[in-house]
Protein backbone atom coordinates (compact mmCIF):
# COMPACT_ATOMS: atom_id res chain seq x y z
CA UNK A 1 0.00 0.00 0.00
CA UNK A 2 1.20 3.51 -0.76
CA UNK A 3 1.56 5.39 2.51
CA UNK A 4 2.12 9.07 3.19
CA UNK A 5 2.71 10.18 6.78
CA UNK A 6 2.54 13.89 5.97
CA UNK A 7 -0.59 15.91 6.49
CA UNK A 8 -3.24 15.80 3.79
CA UNK A 9 -2.90 18.90 1.65
CA UNK A 10 -5.74 21.37 1.94
CA UNK A 11 -7.93 21.42 -1.14
CA UNK A 12 -10.39 24.03 -2.32
CA UNK A 13 -13.91 22.58 -1.97
CA UNK A 14 -15.51 22.00 -5.37
CA UNK A 15 -19.23 22.77 -5.31
CA UNK A 16 -21.73 21.65 -7.94
CA UNK A 17 -22.94 24.25 -10.39
CA UNK A 18 -25.65 26.48 -8.96
CA UNK A 19 -25.13 25.36 -5.37
CA UNK A 20 -24.49 27.64 -2.43
CA UNK A 21 -21.46 27.64 -0.13
CA UNK A 22 -22.00 25.46 2.91
CA UNK A 23 -22.22 27.51 6.09
CA UNK A 24 -20.89 26.24 9.40
CA UNK A 25 -23.70 26.69 11.91
CA UNK A 26 -21.23 27.23 14.72
CA UNK A 27 -19.22 29.86 12.85
CA UNK A 28 -16.01 28.24 14.05
CA UNK A 29 -12.99 27.60 11.90
CA UNK A 30 -12.75 24.19 10.32
CA UNK A 31 -10.87 21.58 12.30
CA UNK A 32 -7.27 21.08 11.19
CA UNK A 33 -6.57 18.20 8.85
CA UNK A 34 -5.36 15.11 10.72
CA UNK A 35 -2.09 13.41 10.04
CA UNK A 36 -2.89 10.67 7.57
CA UNK A 37 -1.21 7.38 6.81
CA UNK A 38 -2.74 7.45 3.35
CA UNK A 39 -1.55 9.20 0.25
CA UNK A 40 -3.31 12.50 -0.62
CA UNK A 41 -6.23 12.19 -2.98
CA UNK A 42 -5.61 13.24 -6.61
CA UNK A 43 -6.09 16.83 -7.72
CA UNK A 44 -7.36 18.32 -10.92
CA UNK A 45 -9.49 17.12 -13.81
CA UNK A 46 -6.64 15.10 -15.25
CA UNK A 47 -6.99 12.69 -12.31
CA UNK A 48 -10.76 12.41 -12.57
CA UNK A 49 -11.93 8.80 -12.70
CA UNK A 50 -14.83 8.48 -15.16
CA UNK A 51 -16.05 5.38 -13.33
CA UNK A 52 -16.69 7.30 -10.11
CA UNK A 53 -20.46 7.32 -9.80
CA UNK A 54 -20.40 10.66 -8.02
CA UNK A 55 -19.60 12.48 -11.26
CA UNK A 56 -23.26 12.51 -12.29
CA UNK A 57 -24.61 13.73 -8.98
CA UNK A 58 -24.10 17.46 -9.28
CA UNK A 59 -27.60 18.90 -9.52
CA UNK A 60 -28.87 19.16 -5.97
CA UNK A 61 -31.66 21.46 -4.84
CA UNK A 62 -31.05 23.20 -1.54
CA UNK A 63 -34.18 22.22 0.37
CA UNK A 64 -34.83 21.38 4.01
CA UNK A 65 -35.67 17.74 4.54
CA UNK A 66 -36.62 15.96 7.73
CA UNK A 67 -39.15 13.31 8.84
CA UNK A 68 -42.49 14.82 9.78
CA UNK A 69 -42.89 15.91 13.39
CA UNK A 70 -46.20 17.70 12.94
CA UNK A 71 -48.54 14.74 13.32
CA UNK A 72 -48.88 15.17 17.08
CA UNK A 73 -48.40 18.94 17.16
CA UNK A 74 -51.08 20.22 14.82
CA UNK A 75 -50.51 22.93 12.24
CA UNK A 76 -51.57 26.03 14.14
CA UNK A 77 -49.74 28.86 12.35
CA UNK A 78 -50.27 31.12 15.36
CA UNK A 79 -47.65 29.16 17.32
CA UNK A 80 -44.39 31.06 17.61
CA UNK A 81 -41.98 28.77 15.69
CA UNK A 82 -39.06 29.96 17.79
CA UNK A 83 -40.73 28.74 21.00
CA UNK A 84 -41.47 25.20 19.76
CA UNK A 85 -38.59 22.82 19.31
CA UNK A 86 -38.38 19.40 17.69
CA UNK A 87 -36.46 16.78 19.76
CA UNK A 88 -33.63 17.08 17.22
CA UNK A 89 -33.34 20.81 17.88
CA UNK A 90 -35.38 21.98 14.88
CA UNK A 91 -38.02 24.68 15.08
CA UNK A 92 -41.58 24.19 13.90
CA UNK A 93 -40.74 26.38 10.92
CA UNK A 94 -37.84 24.07 9.99
CA UNK A 95 -40.02 20.99 10.19
CA UNK A 96 -42.81 22.49 8.09
CA UNK A 97 -40.39 23.49 5.34
CA UNK A 98 -38.85 20.04 5.38
CA UNK A 99 -42.19 18.30 5.14
CA UNK A 100 -43.11 20.36 2.10
CA UNK A 101 -39.78 19.51 0.49
CA UNK A 102 -40.13 15.78 1.19
CA UNK A 103 -43.56 15.75 -0.38
CA UNK A 104 -42.12 17.12 -3.64
CA UNK A 105 -38.79 15.27 -3.92
CA UNK A 106 -38.57 13.62 -7.33
CA UNK A 107 -37.07 10.35 -8.46
CA UNK A 108 -33.58 10.91 -9.83
CA UNK A 109 -33.06 14.20 -7.98
CA UNK A 110 -32.05 13.92 -4.31
CA UNK A 111 -32.66 17.04 -2.24
CA UNK A 112 -30.31 18.35 0.41
CA UNK A 113 -30.31 21.07 3.07
CA UNK A 114 -27.97 22.10 5.86
CA UNK A 115 -29.56 22.53 9.26
CA UNK A 116 -28.23 23.24 12.75
CA UNK A 117 -28.29 19.46 13.23
CA UNK A 118 -26.30 18.87 10.03
CA UNK A 119 -27.07 18.12 6.37
CA UNK A 120 -29.98 15.86 5.47
CA UNK A 121 -30.42 14.33 2.02
CA UNK A 122 -33.47 12.42 0.82
CA UNK A 123 -33.92 10.23 -2.22
CA UNK A 124 -37.09 8.96 -3.85
CA UNK A 125 -36.53 5.38 -4.96
CA UNK A 126 -39.32 5.31 -7.51
CA UNK A 127 -41.79 7.53 -9.32
CA UNK A 128 -44.81 8.48 -7.19
CA UNK A 129 -47.14 5.49 -7.26
CA UNK A 130 -50.82 5.86 -8.04
CA UNK A 131 -53.58 3.80 -6.48
CA UNK A 132 -53.83 1.83 -9.71
CA UNK A 133 -50.09 1.12 -9.78
CA UNK A 134 -50.09 -0.05 -6.17
CA UNK A 135 -53.02 -2.42 -6.67
CA UNK A 136 -51.87 -3.65 -10.09
CA UNK A 137 -51.80 -7.43 -10.44
CA UNK A 138 -55.09 -8.05 -8.69
CA UNK A 139 -55.85 -10.88 -6.34
CA UNK A 140 -56.17 -10.94 -2.60
CA UNK A 141 -53.61 -13.57 -1.67
CA UNK A 142 -50.57 -13.17 0.56
CA UNK A 143 -48.38 -12.58 -2.49
CA UNK A 144 -50.49 -9.63 -3.61
CA UNK A 145 -50.66 -8.15 -0.12
CA UNK A 146 -46.88 -8.35 0.13
CA UNK A 147 -46.56 -6.45 -3.14
CA UNK A 148 -48.91 -3.73 -1.93
CA UNK A 149 -46.97 -3.28 1.30
CA UNK A 150 -43.62 -3.17 -0.47
CA UNK A 151 -44.85 -0.66 -3.05
CA UNK A 152 -46.19 1.62 -0.35
CA UNK A 153 -42.87 1.42 1.47
CA UNK A 154 -40.90 2.01 -1.75
CA UNK A 155 -42.97 5.15 -2.32
CA UNK A 156 -41.52 6.68 0.87
CA UNK A 157 -38.29 8.72 0.43
CA UNK A 158 -35.15 7.27 2.04
CA UNK A 159 -32.07 8.93 3.50
CA UNK A 160 -28.51 9.09 2.18
CA UNK A 161 -26.18 8.82 5.17
CA UNK A 162 -22.62 8.15 6.30
CA UNK A 163 -19.46 10.17 7.07
CA UNK A 164 -19.87 13.49 5.28
CA UNK A 165 -16.45 15.14 5.66
CA UNK A 166 -12.93 14.22 4.59
CA UNK A 167 -11.84 14.27 8.23
CA UNK A 168 -14.58 11.82 9.27
CA UNK A 169 -13.76 9.46 6.39
CA UNK A 170 -10.03 9.58 7.19
CA UNK A 171 -10.69 8.72 10.82
CA UNK A 172 -12.78 5.70 9.81
CA UNK A 173 -10.23 4.48 7.27
CA UNK A 174 -7.27 4.94 9.62
CA UNK A 175 -9.01 2.97 12.37
CA UNK A 176 -9.82 0.17 9.94
CA UNK A 177 -6.25 0.13 8.61
CA UNK A 178 -4.95 -0.31 12.16
CA UNK A 179 -7.10 -3.43 12.50
CA UNK A 180 -6.57 -4.83 8.99
CA UNK A 181 -3.31 -3.49 7.47
CA UNK A 182 -3.31 -6.21 4.81
CA UNK A 183 -6.36 -4.50 3.26
CA UNK A 184 -4.62 -1.14 2.93
CA UNK A 185 -5.03 -1.05 -0.87
CA UNK A 186 -8.77 -1.67 -0.56
CA UNK A 187 -9.16 0.99 2.14
CA UNK A 188 -7.10 3.44 0.07
CA UNK A 189 -9.38 2.93 -2.94
CA UNK A 190 -12.49 3.38 -0.81
CA UNK A 191 -11.09 6.56 0.73
CA UNK A 192 -10.05 8.13 -2.56
CA UNK A 193 -13.40 7.44 -4.21
CA UNK A 194 -15.46 8.72 -1.29
CA UNK A 195 -13.34 11.89 -1.15
CA UNK A 196 -14.09 12.49 -4.83
CA UNK A 197 -17.79 12.09 -4.14
CA UNK A 198 -17.57 14.80 -1.47
CA UNK A 199 -15.76 17.09 -3.93
CA UNK A 200 -18.66 16.68 -6.34
CA UNK A 201 -21.35 17.67 -3.85
CA UNK A 202 -22.23 14.56 -1.86
CA UNK A 203 -22.84 14.96 1.87
CA UNK A 204 -22.97 11.24 2.62
CA UNK A 205 -20.72 8.25 1.95
CA UNK A 206 -20.55 7.13 -1.66
CA UNK A 207 -17.86 5.31 -3.60
CA UNK A 208 -17.47 3.59 -6.95
CA UNK A 209 -17.90 -0.20 -7.28
CA UNK A 210 -14.95 -2.10 -5.82
CA UNK A 211 -13.93 -5.66 -6.68
CA UNK A 212 -11.69 -7.21 -4.03
CA UNK A 213 -9.82 -10.39 -5.00
CA UNK A 214 -7.79 -12.58 -2.66
CA UNK A 215 -7.25 -16.24 -1.78
CA UNK A 216 -9.91 -17.83 0.48
CA UNK A 217 -9.81 -17.17 4.19
CA UNK A 218 -8.05 -13.80 4.05
CA UNK A 219 -10.85 -11.84 5.76
CA UNK A 220 -12.62 -10.14 2.84
CA UNK A 221 -16.10 -10.58 4.32
CA UNK A 222 -14.86 -9.43 7.72
CA UNK A 223 -13.35 -6.18 6.46
CA UNK A 224 -16.59 -5.31 4.62
CA UNK A 225 -18.57 -5.90 7.79
CA UNK A 226 -16.15 -3.66 9.70
CA UNK A 227 -16.54 -0.93 7.06
CA UNK A 228 -20.31 -1.06 7.46
CA UNK A 229 -20.07 -0.87 11.25
CA UNK A 230 -17.58 2.00 11.18
CA UNK A 231 -19.54 4.10 8.68
CA UNK A 232 -23.01 3.38 10.04
CA UNK A 233 -24.22 2.09 6.67
CA UNK A 234 -26.47 -0.98 6.57
CA UNK A 235 -25.37 -4.10 4.69
CA UNK A 236 -27.22 -5.88 1.90
CA UNK A 237 -25.52 -9.26 1.49
CA UNK A 238 -25.66 -11.39 -1.66
CA UNK A 239 -23.87 -14.74 -1.64
CA UNK A 240 -22.90 -16.07 -5.05
CA UNK A 241 -22.00 -19.48 -3.64
CA UNK A 242 -25.63 -20.17 -2.70
CA UNK A 243 -27.55 -18.24 -5.38
CA UNK A 244 -28.97 -20.40 -8.15
CA UNK A 245 -30.76 -17.54 -9.97
CA UNK A 246 -30.45 -13.75 -10.20
CA UNK A 247 -33.80 -13.17 -8.44
CA UNK A 248 -32.07 -11.63 -5.42
CA UNK A 249 -30.77 -8.91 -7.74
CA UNK A 250 -33.82 -8.03 -9.83
CA UNK A 251 -36.75 -9.87 -8.26
CA UNK A 252 -38.83 -12.64 -9.79
CA UNK A 253 -41.80 -12.21 -12.09
CA UNK A 254 -45.08 -13.47 -10.70
CA UNK A 255 -45.42 -16.04 -13.47
CA UNK A 256 -42.52 -18.04 -12.02
CA UNK A 257 -42.51 -20.24 -8.94
CA UNK A 258 -39.38 -18.42 -7.74
CA UNK A 259 -41.33 -15.16 -7.65
CA UNK A 260 -40.16 -12.98 -4.77
CA UNK A 261 -38.88 -9.44 -4.22
CA UNK A 262 -35.18 -8.78 -4.73
CA UNK A 263 -32.87 -8.63 -1.73
CA UNK A 264 -31.96 -5.13 -2.94
CA UNK A 265 -35.44 -3.61 -2.64
CA UNK A 266 -36.07 -5.42 0.65
CA UNK A 267 -32.83 -4.05 2.11
CA UNK A 268 -33.51 -0.50 0.97
CA UNK A 269 -37.00 -0.54 2.47
CA UNK A 270 -36.00 -2.29 5.68
CA UNK A 271 -33.27 0.22 6.53
CA UNK A 272 -34.76 3.36 4.96
CA UNK A 273 -31.32 4.15 3.52
CA UNK A 274 -30.63 4.72 -0.17
CA UNK A 275 -26.84 4.21 -0.06
CA UNK A 276 -26.24 0.98 1.85
CA UNK A 277 -23.20 -1.20 1.23
CA UNK A 278 -24.25 -3.96 -1.17
CA UNK A 279 -21.69 -6.74 -0.82
CA UNK A 280 -21.68 -9.52 -3.40
CA UNK A 281 -19.66 -12.31 -1.80
CA UNK A 282 -18.20 -15.11 -3.94
CA UNK A 283 -19.26 -13.40 -7.14
CA UNK A 284 -16.95 -15.73 -9.06
CA UNK A 285 -19.11 -18.69 -7.94
CA UNK A 286 -22.46 -17.26 -9.07
CA UNK A 287 -24.55 -19.66 -11.16
CA UNK A 288 -27.98 -19.45 -12.77
CA UNK A 289 -29.94 -22.63 -13.46
CA UNK A 290 -33.20 -20.92 -14.42
CA UNK A 291 -34.73 -21.19 -17.87
CA UNK A 292 -33.20 -18.71 -20.31
CA UNK A 293 -30.31 -18.00 -17.96
CA UNK A 294 -27.31 -15.95 -19.04
CA UNK A 295 -24.10 -17.74 -19.93
CA UNK A 296 -22.37 -15.36 -17.51
CA UNK A 297 -24.93 -14.66 -14.75
CA UNK A 298 -22.70 -12.09 -13.02
CA UNK A 299 -23.44 -9.79 -15.98
CA UNK A 300 -26.89 -9.28 -14.46
CA UNK A 301 -25.02 -6.74 -12.29
CA UNK A 302 -24.16 -4.49 -15.22
CA UNK A 303 -27.22 -2.20 -14.98
CA UNK A 304 -26.39 -1.60 -11.31
CA UNK A 305 -22.81 -0.54 -12.02
CA UNK A 306 -23.43 2.08 -14.74
CA UNK A 307 -24.79 5.46 -13.57
CA UNK A 308 -26.77 5.86 -16.80
CA UNK A 309 -28.73 2.66 -16.17
CA UNK A 310 -28.64 2.43 -12.35
CA UNK A 311 -31.01 5.39 -12.18
CA UNK A 312 -33.82 3.14 -13.45
CA UNK A 313 -33.46 -0.54 -12.67
CA UNK A 314 -36.57 -2.69 -13.11
CA UNK A 315 -37.70 -4.65 -10.04
CA UNK A 316 -39.59 -7.53 -11.65
CA UNK A 317 -41.56 -8.66 -8.60
CA UNK A 318 -43.02 -5.19 -7.96
CA UNK A 319 -42.96 -4.13 -11.63
CA UNK A 320 -41.55 -0.70 -10.78
CA UNK A 321 -38.30 1.14 -11.60
CA UNK A 322 -35.86 1.94 -8.79
CA UNK A 323 -33.13 4.59 -8.51
CA UNK A 324 -30.10 2.52 -7.41
CA UNK A 325 -27.29 4.93 -8.32
CA UNK A 326 -26.31 5.40 -4.71
CA UNK A 327 -25.71 1.77 -3.76
CA UNK A 328 -22.13 1.25 -2.58
CA UNK A 329 -21.07 -1.96 -4.31
CA UNK A 330 -18.28 -4.18 -2.98
CA UNK A 331 -17.76 -7.46 -4.82
CA UNK A 332 -15.59 -10.22 -3.39
CA UNK A 333 -13.91 -13.01 -5.35
CA UNK A 334 -11.20 -15.64 -5.03
CA UNK A 335 -10.52 -16.04 -8.76
CA UNK A 336 -10.44 -12.90 -10.90
CA UNK A 337 -10.48 -14.90 -14.13
CA UNK A 338 -13.96 -16.20 -13.29
CA UNK A 339 -15.40 -12.69 -13.04
CA UNK A 340 -16.70 -11.49 -16.44
CA UNK A 341 -14.55 -8.83 -18.08
CA UNK A 342 -17.63 -6.62 -18.47
CA UNK A 343 -18.03 -6.56 -14.69
CA UNK A 344 -14.32 -6.02 -14.04
CA UNK A 345 -14.24 -3.05 -16.42
CA UNK A 346 -16.87 -1.24 -14.33
CA UNK A 347 -15.07 -1.70 -11.01
CA UNK A 348 -11.91 -0.68 -9.27
CA UNK A 349 -10.12 -4.04 -8.97
CA UNK A 350 -8.06 -4.47 -5.79
CA UNK A 351 -5.99 -7.65 -5.46
CA UNK A 352 -4.94 -8.65 -1.96
CA UNK A 353 -2.03 -11.13 -1.75
CA UNK A 354 -2.11 -14.09 0.61
CA UNK A 355 -1.15 -13.23 4.17
CA UNK A 356 2.35 -14.28 5.19
CA UNK A 357 3.09 -15.88 8.58
CA UNK A 358 4.48 -12.51 9.65
CA UNK A 359 1.24 -10.76 8.60
CA UNK A 360 -0.86 -13.28 10.51
CA UNK A 361 1.34 -12.94 13.61
CA UNK A 362 0.93 -9.16 13.52
CA UNK A 363 -2.86 -9.52 13.30
CA UNK A 364 -2.81 -12.04 16.13
CA UNK A 365 -0.84 -9.66 18.35
CA UNK A 366 -3.23 -6.78 17.67
CA UNK A 367 -6.33 -8.92 18.24
CA UNK A 368 -5.06 -10.40 21.49
CA UNK A 369 -4.59 -6.88 22.84
CA UNK A 370 -7.90 -5.60 21.47
CA UNK A 371 -9.82 -8.53 22.95
CA UNK A 372 -7.94 -8.25 26.29
CA UNK A 373 -6.79 -11.88 26.12
CA UNK A 374 -3.81 -13.34 27.99
CA UNK A 375 -0.54 -11.80 26.64
CA UNK A 376 1.08 -15.25 26.64
CA UNK A 377 -1.26 -16.19 23.81
CA UNK A 378 0.71 -13.93 21.42
CA UNK A 379 3.83 -16.12 21.47
CA UNK A 380 1.75 -19.28 21.09
CA UNK A 381 -0.14 -17.95 18.07
CA UNK A 382 3.06 -16.57 16.52
CA UNK A 383 4.63 -20.03 16.67
CA UNK A 384 1.53 -21.59 15.15
CA UNK A 385 1.66 -19.10 12.26
CA UNK A 386 5.38 -19.72 11.67
CA UNK A 387 4.87 -23.52 11.59
CA UNK A 388 2.03 -23.24 9.09
CA UNK A 389 -0.59 -24.48 11.55
CA UNK A 390 -2.50 -21.21 10.99
CA UNK A 391 -2.46 -20.25 7.31
CA UNK A 392 -5.48 -17.97 7.00
CA UNK A 393 -7.22 -15.20 8.85
CA UNK A 394 -10.31 -17.39 9.10
CA UNK A 395 -8.39 -20.04 11.05
CA UNK A 396 -6.71 -17.39 13.19
CA UNK A 397 -10.08 -15.90 14.13
CA UNK A 398 -11.35 -19.33 15.11
CA UNK A 399 -8.39 -19.75 17.46
CA UNK A 400 -8.96 -16.29 18.93
CA UNK A 401 -12.69 -16.92 19.34
CA UNK A 402 -11.94 -20.18 21.15
CA UNK A 403 -9.49 -18.44 23.49
CA UNK A 404 -12.00 -15.67 24.17
CA UNK A 405 -14.78 -18.16 24.87
CA UNK A 406 -12.53 -19.96 27.37
CA UNK A 407 -11.72 -16.68 29.09
CA UNK A 408 -15.39 -15.75 29.40
CA UNK A 409 -16.47 -19.20 30.60
CA UNK A 410 -17.78 -19.05 34.20
CA UNK A 411 -15.66 -20.87 36.72
CA UNK A 412 -17.14 -23.70 38.77
CA UNK A 413 -16.53 -23.71 42.51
Amino acid sequence: MMVNMTKIAKNQKMLPAGSKERDDASGADAAPKPVSMFKPRPHGDEDFDPLDLANTLTDYEQEDLHPSALADQGDDKSINPWRWFHPDGLTLEDVERQDRAISTVQMGKPRTVFLPTGPVTYLRLTDPLTKGTISAGGGDGADHQQKVRLKLDADTPVKLIGPATEHAIDEVISALFARAPAFGAFLQALRDSSHLALMRGANYLHFRPLLVVSPPGQGKSTIVRLVAEATGLPLIVLDGSTMMTTVDLVGGDSVFRSSRPSAIVQGLIQHGVGNPIAVFDEIDKLSDVSRGAREKPAEALLPFLEPATAGRVREHFLQIDLDLRFLNWIMLANDLDKVPTTVRDRCKVVQIPALTPKDLAAVAQAEVRRRHLEPELIAELTRACAKGQIKSLRKLNRALDAAEATLRRPRLH
